[in-house]
């Protein structure tokens, strides 16, 4: 006689059922993002900056996303090239992290991208402004976001020639110091104009009194900064302090003087003073969101580097999820030609011929105290450039020298790693 099997009912069923053994719920997949910045040396305030929205950013992704987290693995560079180096080697090779993020070294970031392309290694560039990063010197696993030099001379060189076609230039010996001063000694020259004379100083002086006595000895109308760092609020003061600010006007590029430098230069001396900007709460309805948005989370008040930096990390998490994968390739052509909100009046859109992003960029002139306490914001907006005239074509000289560039790179595949899905 066949037995047939007893079917169980009722409590022996619900007993039987939480005594069978449980399918563990896979864990969500971490992807580890390896950031490296300036927490220390000449360019530690932006560095703190974007320290800060990075994180924001970070945890914002993980909270509204349950099936990947994001860890960050932040690393100082100190502002110097070496230092870098061999922090981005230990990011990739020991902290094994799966993309790179660069944040405002330009010297620091056209060290470390031939790395990250020898590793196969997607990186993305907060902060660096020098033009060749995405010019001649262009590697393929990299993209970057900060204006180049370039788009800023664009925005801000027809201001400073409306004040005055003798230029005297004050430069900081690293890679956006010099880029900026040749294009802006070039735009003087060809306007008719001359440059009345130069001083090139180390990154992070403290004492610009030897620059800014021959600046009094001379002729000049303009003195113009290609300075990085807190150099460009040193140098404003003492040019104040030195009386000069009573018959020449001050400009320059937007490293040299960051929208939070109200807390350490004489705002009503330098009112009018015009410079390269890169983003301004009062740009468009979104970038007034964000503003307030950032104010509240960093309880600070609204700056570029915080825009940056925040914007940069929600790009790279978005584009990570449209590749599904950390394998450098398939993100590169997930960001090639990607348009987004940039918190702008036009979207933003990182451009596959030269990884540049291209967005709107501006000319800020200086408010007084009382002016910037209404606004919120240092600088009064007083030009703008779109983002497609203020980059360029994808033929002109700068963007076609790395598309060329790219044409000869190849992505390797990264030795000993697991590519993750996301």
């Amino acid at each position: 006689m066949v037995r047939r099997p007893a079917f169980l009912t009722g409590g022996a069923l619900t007993a039987a059922t939480l005594s069978l053994p449980r399918v563990a719920r896979a864990a969500p997949a971490t992807v580890k993002i390896g950031y490296l910045d300036s927490f220390s040396g000449p360019l530690a305030d932006i560095g703190q900056h974007h320290h800060t929205a990075v994180s924001i950013a970070v945890d914002e992704a993980n909270r509204a996303n349950s099936n990947v987290k994001f860890e960050l693995v932040a690393a100082d560079d100190t502002s110097r090239p070496a230092i870098g180096t061999t922090e981005a080697r230990r990011l990739i090779g020991q902290e094994n992290v799966d993309v790179l993020m660069l944040g405002t070294s330009s010297a620091v970031t056209l060290a470390v991208g031939p790395l990250a392309a020898q590793s196969g290694v997607f990186t993305v560039a907060i902060g660096p402004q020098d033009t060749s990063i995405t010019g001649e010197k262009a590697q393929r696993v990299l993209y970057r976001f900060a204006p180049n030099v370039e788009m800023q001379v664009r925005a801000v060189s027809q201001r400073l020639l409306a004040v005055g076609k003798k230029w005297y230039f004050i430069i900081d010996d690293f890679a956006y110091g010099k880029d900026a001063y040749a294009r802006l000694s070039a735009v003087v020259k060809r306007a008719g104009g001359r440059e009345v004379g130069s001083d090139l100083l180390p990154l992070g002086t403290n004492d610009f009194s030897s620059a800014l006595t021959k600046l009094k000895d001379s002729d000049a109308d303009v003195l113009v900064l290609c300075l990085g760092g807190f150099d460009g609020a040193k140098c404003a003061k003492q040019f104040v302090d030195f009386g000069l600010h009573k018959r020449i006007k001050l400009g320059g590029v937007s490293g040299s003087m960051e929208d939070y430098y109200w807390k350490g230069i004489p705002s009503d001396e330098l009112a009018g003073s015009t410079f390269a900007i890169n983003w301004a709460p009062s740009v468009s309805d979104s970038a007034r969101k964000l503003a307030a948005k950032l104010k509240r989370l960093t309880n600070d008040a609204p700056s570029g580097r915080y825009y940056f930096a925040y914007t940069v990390t929600g790009q790279l998490i978005d584009r990570l999820h449209a590749a599904g994968t950390t394998k450098a390739d398939a993100l590169v052509a997930a960001f090639a030609d990607h348009k987004f909100e940039a918190y702008k009046q036009n979207p933003g859109m990182w451009r596959a011929c030269d990884h540049q992003c291209v967005q709107d960029n501006y000319a800020g002139a200086i408010l007084s105290n009382k002016a910037r306490e209404k606004a919120d914001f240092m600088f009064e907006v007083v030009g703008e450039v779109p983002g497609v005239v203020g980059a360029g074509r994808c033929s002109d000289t700068d963007a076609s020298a790395a598309t060329v560039a790219m044409a000869a790179q190849k992505i390797p595949d990264r030795t000993g790693y697991e590519i993750k899905k996301v």
